[in-house]
């Protein structure tokens, strides 16, 4: 029987205390910190041409290892995966499999299709479908992580669609390589994106921030406004009831503009409360008849141009006036009770300001709150200040172009819904 040598076993012994005194790695730390961590999880993959088919391995790859990091489970943590080039295509969803090994085979099975960089395309798949509210669970942290090896196809758009998704989730940007965009993957991760952006020089370096991605998206929490959200319905309008107009003169602003400002409208609506009744929304567009000549109204000629020549080019005088006359009342469905406020959207000086600043002086004497959307330089400053309430900052929301104006919603609900 061979015997080790007294001072072999003590080294032998030293070497075991070494290695199990050892600091723990980053993996034990992330499993730590994940454990009782409930969350909805979709990773999106970039599938694009721009990807060698061994490199795109190796994303499959990460993507798979990084489900270890998570306890798995219908009432734990859910994985989903969707991946994209020239279109949104949601491999499977959150609800498609309840264990580590089924989401493990599912994400090895996900082919590479090719095509161009659609990024935006992608991220309104993800909020629209994956992240559909018949899907998650209420209450429970909602994170997407993007992996992309390159700038997508069109800049505003993705900017556009990173905003709406960031509104719902949280939004991890692996940037891979280097032909990316750092502004753009700054605009697709939340804020800090200095918390929330990864950036690897090759495919093959994934595998050294798996570990601290995973640890950064365990420590993710419900916000407050999140909580209110699932408890009492969106945080505008929570505390305080509120009868909220908005106006806007086609005529002036042009039929393309004012649909992008309704459908502006239609998606602030969304972050009222009004399925409680705290808010209720109208809107004006014109003041109905005001300069139209009906047929056979006018007979003699100079009488039909003189009628003609009157006609008003802007009626928004008028709308404000209608505003205080009757939007705020009982048979329009307004209340007595409610904070009486209307936003004005302008995109270049009044056409008439005397006659507009004259029925806002009487409308705001009558407790109306009036908010002006300013979009574009070609606005008078003066005017705005005259026809808006105090503080004048706060109730001139100014936006950049129309392009711009879906950007500008965050900008909006911060001054508009302060005290409700």
């Amino acid at each position: 029987m061979l015997r080790m040598p007294l001072t072999g076993a003590i080294i032998c012994l030293v070497l075991v205390q070494f290695v199990n005194s050892a600091p723990r790695n980053v993996d034990d730390v992330a499993k730590k910190v994940c454990q009782n961590k409930p969350a909805e999880i979709i990773f999106l993959m970039d599938s694009s041409s721009s990807i060698w088919y061994i490199d795109f391995a190796k994303q499959i790859n990460f993507v798979s290892d990084m489900v270890d990091h998570f306890e798995i489970g219908p009432d734990k943590t859910r994985i989903g995966v969707g991946s994209f080039a020239y279109k949104y295509r949601p491999n499977f969803g959150l609800d498609s499999y309840d264990n580590a090994e089924d989401i493990k085979t599912a994400i090895k099975a996900i082919p590479q299709y090719l095509g161009g960089t659609y990024t935006y395309d992608a991220l309104d798949g993800v909020r629209t479908r994956a992240l559909d509210k018949d899907i998650v669970r209420a209450g429970v942290v909602k994170i997407v992580i993007v992996l992309t090896d390159g700038e997508s196809y069109n800049a505003h758009k993705t900017k556009v669609a990173a905003m709406k998704l960031k509104e719902d989730a949280v939004v991890f940007a692996v940037g891979i390589g280097e032909k990316t965009d750092d502004q753009e993957l700054r605009a697709i991760a939340s804020e800090p994106s200095d918390e929330y952006l990864f950036h690897v020089g090759n495919y093959g370096l994934l595998d050294t921030i798996k570990e601290a991605l995973a640890v950064t998206a365990c420590k993710v929490e419900l916000n407050d406004g999140e909580y209110a959200e699932v408890n009492r319905g969106p945080a505008c309008g929570a505390e305080r009831s509120a009868d909220v107009m908005f106006l806007m003169e086609p005529k002036e602003l042009g039929v393309t503009n004012t649909l992008e400002i309704t459908e502006f409208i239609a998606d602030l609506t969304n972050d009222f409360n009004t399925e409680n009744g705290n808010i209720r929304v109208g809107m004006q567009t014109s003041h109905c008849g005001t300069g139209n000549v009906e047929l056979g109204e006018y007979t003699e000629g100079e009488e039909l141009a003189k009628a003609f020549k009157n006609t008003p080019v802007s009626s928004m005088g008028h709308m404000v006036k209608r505003l205080r006359i009757h939007s705020y009342t009982e048979e329009n469905g307004g209340r007595d009770s409610a904070r009486h406020m209307a936003v004005i959207f302008v995109d270049d000086a009044l056409f008439d300001p005397e006659a507009v600043i004259k029925e806002a002086k009487r409308s705001k004497h009558q407790d109306v709150e009036l908010f002006v959307v300013a979009i574009g330089d070609s606005v008078v400053d003066s005017e705005l200040e005259s026809l808006v309430s105090h503080p004048t900052d706060r109730h001139i929301i100014r936006v950049n172009s129309y392009e711009d104006l879906k950007l500008s919603k965050p900008k909006f609900l911060e001054q508009f819904c302060v005290g409700l």
